[in-house]
């Protein structure tokens, strides 16, 4: 047994490499065969994602006009996103987050790591992210957004911080306009005891929208002497979807990608 365990980091690897060869995985977005073990995208479809800024990979997303004037007031200090919230992001996190397609997580958690790779945090940085109540725990089987932070941790070689606790019986997101969700998440999130905060933190979820949920938690970092914080998430709205957003009367978790994609 010794031996075994001794072998499995080497092991594990080789293993991936022959289901590689002998049943690659499908891109998800063109479904040809993807060119390396455990990659979800090909490496021609790669290059060819819809960015937030073509010129540069990963920049403050505030600098946007398009995106600062839909996050007002906004507590927290910069913004990291991948992208607009459009296709083929917003099926891919749709498919994950409200289906449990763990190929479209994978995917986004290696998506979110890799753009990391040109940022550098400060050495007494930590990363910590959203949180969901139990019973969204329960009902969905995981947090995306802890998944997301556990992918950037490791990409950026910081801790890793639970911080949160939210309470049980909140409604779904999705679907409200900023002054329901600014109701919403009244008196939803608490911080948890015993935790050293660190000055910089890096906050992860998966999409941001109105801002609301990223704002209630940036309040109470910084009431508890955090100095800076950067939200960081897969996907983010403009201010002109932000507006369609709000209209849309339905709160079921298509709404989400409906309202958004018009």
């Amino acid at each position: 047994m010794f031996i075994f365990c001794e072998f499995m980091p080497n092991f594990v690897p080789l293993l991936h490499q022959c289901l590689h060869f002998l049943l690659p995985n499908s891109c998800l977005w063109c479904q040809l065969p993807v060119q390396q073990a455990q990659a979800q995208i090909c490496q021609y479809c790669n290059p060819a994602l819809p960015r937030l800024s073509p010129a540069v990979p990963l920049d403050n997303a505030l600098l946007l006009p398009q995106v600062s004037r839909g996050l007002k007031p906004r507590y927290f200090d910069a913004l990291y996103s991948l992208s607009w919230y459009q296709n083929p992001w917003s099926h891919w996190i749709v498919a994950w987050k409200f289906n449990q397609d763990l190929a479209c997580g994978a995917l986004l958690c290696q998506q979110l790591a890799a753009a990391a790779a040109g940022y550098l945090p400060p050495p007494d940085a930590a990363v910590c992210y959203v949180p969901i109540s139990k019973t969204r725990l329960k009902e969905r089987g995981f947090n995306q957004a802890e998944q997301l932070a556990h992918a950037l941790a490791a990409a950026l070689q910081l801790p890793l911080l639970a911080l949160f606790a939210s309470k049980k019986g909140i409604k779904h997101q999705v679907g409200l306009s900023r002054a329901q969700r600014n109701a919403n998440l009244r008196r939803q999130f608490s911080l948890l005891p015993n935790n050293r905060l660190p000055q910089h933190l890096l906050l992860v979820d998966d999409v941001i929208t109105t801002g609301a949920t990223v704002n209630q938690l940036t309040l109470l970092l910084k009431k508890q002497g955090v100095q800076t914080v950067d939200v960081w998430t897969l996907a983010v709205t403009s201010a002109k979807r932000q507006r369609r957003y709000s209209a849309a009367p339905s709160s079921s978790p298509d709404a989400e990608s409906k309202a958004l994609a018009k």
